[in-house]
This record gives structure tokens, sequence and C-alpha cells, in this order.
């Protein structure tokens, strides 16, 4: 009688161990890359494109595919099979290994090849276990799949028709005696618009899982949107690898834009029809849109293609920190206090808003805002580990 309650309360200690370990891989690989970028400035090119894959590849992708699946889609499946536990287990440590030979990179530049490889294996990996688990382990029908069940399963799909065309056109290039400096720095180009699309599907899905959507019409049309963004613009760009021709302005503009704000459209319909109470998991959701938004209107100036970037990335990590805080409310024993929600989120939003072009100004601020962020993130981390030391306790009465 006691068996089942010990093996499940095992199983989602282990799968929030394995949740914990994606995100404070992603962590460390967005500090190590914001080092790089900093002192890049002044310093070669080496520098610039460790930076580039570090915060690129080995940041969002792992934190919501990798972070926030393993946290929260037991919720809405069966018992895991074991052996999609090991895929995890083996793609953590090959991204880890990626990223520490992006960082060595800068004193090897052949190793960002090898980075490049290992981020592959590990984000396909990473893919298969999670089709496995949303295909084979759910317990509701397709229809009745949450917003960010979808997003992670239509994501994986799109990463595996992305990585085989990387790893291929990786080693034909190395094979035809490229340099490896040069030829990871092109292929981390041309994966950008795909990468880009994946994520901010993996955003929209985790804020969308914080609104209730009741109309069948929207759970059908929402998988629809995503699918465009991630099996689309996946396939399309594949051909385009092989066959040349579409510019990348359509393929952003038709391909990722037009269905995100679709989305959004959807999101901020459900908002209007419905009263919901404000958390401080919610409000994470309105910055995330507000960048997510105005990313596209700053890519109308080209004069800074990297203002378009951070706001699209820093959308996405708005969206990573709501979906975390709604699934650590759901945890009576580990939910943030209301100042330590608030602190973060304002903390954030002075840091993204010093970081305007047009406000260097508030350059100074923003790094403060930067620091009492990551402090805040040091505490949600240590909330989130700390139930993992606690043995379990079993009632023998």
């Amino acid at each position: 009688m006691l068996q089942l309650p010990i093996s499940r309360r095992r199983e989602g200690l282990t799968l929030r161990a394995d949740g914990a370990a994606f995100l404070a891989l992603a962590l460390f690989c967005g500090l190590a890359g914001g080092s790089l970028g900093f002192v890049s400035q002044n310093t070669g090119p080496t520098h610039a494109l460790g930076h580039g894959l570090l915060l690129d590849l080995f940041v969002l992708i792992p934190a919501l595919l990798g972070g926030m699946g393993r946290l929260i889609l037991p919720g809405e499946l069966t018992s895991l099979p074991s052996l999609m536990v090991r895929f995890d287990r083996v793609a953590l440590v090959a991204l880890f290994l990626g990223a520490l030979c992006a960082l060595g990179g800068v004193s090897r530049p052949d190793l960002f090849a090898v980075s490049m490889g290992l981020w592959s294996v590990g984000v396909v990996l990473l893919a298969l276990s999670t089709i496995v688990k949303c295909l084979e382990c759910r317990v509701v029908r397709f229809r009745d799949l949450s917003p960010f069940t979808w997003s992670q399963l239509l994501a994986s799909l799109g990463l595996i028709v992305i990585v085989p065309v990387v790893l291929a056109g990786l080693c034909h290039d190395l094979v035809a005696g490229g340099d490896a400096q040069i030829v990871a720095g092109v292929w981390l180009g041309r994966i950008q618009v795909p990468v880009l699309a994946l994520v901010m599907q993996l955003a929209l899905g985790a804020i969308a899982n914080l609104v209730s959507f009741h109309s069948t019409r929207a759970k059908i049309v929402l998988p629809l949107l995503m699918a465009v963004p991630t099996l689309g613009v996946s396939v399309v760009w594949a051909h385009e690898v092989i066959v040349p021709g579409l510019s990348e302005a359509w393929l952003l503009g038709a391909g990722v834009a037009l269905p995100c704000f679709g989305i959004m459209g959807l999101i901020c319909a459900s908002l209007w029809r419905r009263s919901f109470t404000m958390t401080y998991a919610l409000s994470w959701s309105f910055p995330a849109l507000l960048l997510l938004s105005a990313g596209w209107a700053l890519y109308l100036f080209p004069a800074r293609p990297e203002a378009f970037h951070s706001a699209m990335l820093f959308g996405a990590v708005f969206a990573l920190f709501g979906c975390y805080y709604r699934w650590q409310a759901q945890l009576g024993d580990m939910a943030a206090p209301l100042w330590l929600g608030r602190l973060h989120l304002v903390s954030m939003g002075i840091a993204v808003l010093a970081m305007i072009p047009f406000l260097p100004m508030l350059r100074h601020i923003g790094e403060a805002g930067m620091m009492v962020s990551l402090c805040c993130v040091a505490c949600l981390g240590v909330r989130l580990i700390m139930p993992l030391r606690e043995p379990a306790k079993v009632d023998l009465s």
C-alpha cells in the first residue's frame, strides 16, 4: 500500500532535480555568455563568437525545454519511462560539455565547432525525450493538452528537423577544409532564425499557460498557429539551406511574426473576456508580451540589429520566470514570498529599461537592477533545491 506513494514521490523528486539541473546550466551559460559579451568590445572575435554561442544556443532552449519542461510536464503525464530519464541525463552532460567548449574556444577556436556538435547531440536527445513524453505518456486527448505542452511538443519536432541539417553542414564544411571558427560562426548565423522561432513559441506557450482558454475554437487555433513557426519555419529553413532563394526577412515576417502576433492576440482576447486574479506569476506575462512585440518594431531599424535580438531574448526570459513562479506557487511548501516576486519583477524591468539604446545614462542603474535580479534568482534556486534534500517521511502507523 505504501509502495506507490513512495515511488511517485521519488519520481517527482528526480524530475525536479533534472529540471533544476537544466535551469542551473542555463543560468551558468547566461552569466558566462554575458561576461564574454562584456569583454568582447575590447578583444578579438573569439570572445564575440563564444558570447553568441552561449546566449543563443545554451540558455533559453535548455531552460524552457529542459528546465521548465521537466518541472511542468509531469503534471499532465503518467509515469515516465526510465529510458527517457536517461536521455535527459545524457542530454544534460552533452550540453554542459558543449558550454565548456564554447568557453574554451576563446583560447582554442577549434572547440567552437565541437561546441555546436555537442549542442546538437544534447538538444536532439532532449527533443526525443519530450516527444515521447508528450505522445506516449499523456492522460488527456490532444485537444485538451495545455498550450505549454503543445509548445514543448512542436518545438521538439522543429529541433528534429533543424539539428540534422546543422550537423551535416558542420561536418561537410569541416571535411572540406574550412576553418573551425569560421564554420561555427557561419552556422551560428544561419540557425538564428529557426532558433528564434522555436524560442518564441516556447515563450508564448509558457505565457499562454498562465491564461485559461475555455473556447474549443481557441484550443484548436492555438496549436495551429504554434505549428507555423516551429514546423513550418524549420522545414522551409532546411529547404533553403539546400536550395537558397527565399529572403530571411520573408521567413521572419510570414513565418514568425504573423503567427506570433496571432497567438498574442488570442492571449490578450482571453485576458479581456475573463476576469483573472493578478498574481505575480501572471504579471510577468505583460512585460514579456511587450518586449516580444517591441522587438519587431526595433527590427525596422537595421542599424541596431542587436536591439531586436536582445528584446526577443529578454521577452522569453520574462516568460520563463512567469512560468516558473506559477509552477512554484502550486507547491505550497516552496512557493516564493510575495515580496521576492515583486522585487524580482521590478529589478528585471529596471535592468531591461536601462538597456534601451536611447537611454545610455541609465546603464549603471540597469547593472544594479541586474545584480538584484540575480540575487532573487539565487533565492529561487535555494528554494528549489532545499526540498530535494529532505528524505521522504513514511507514516507506518
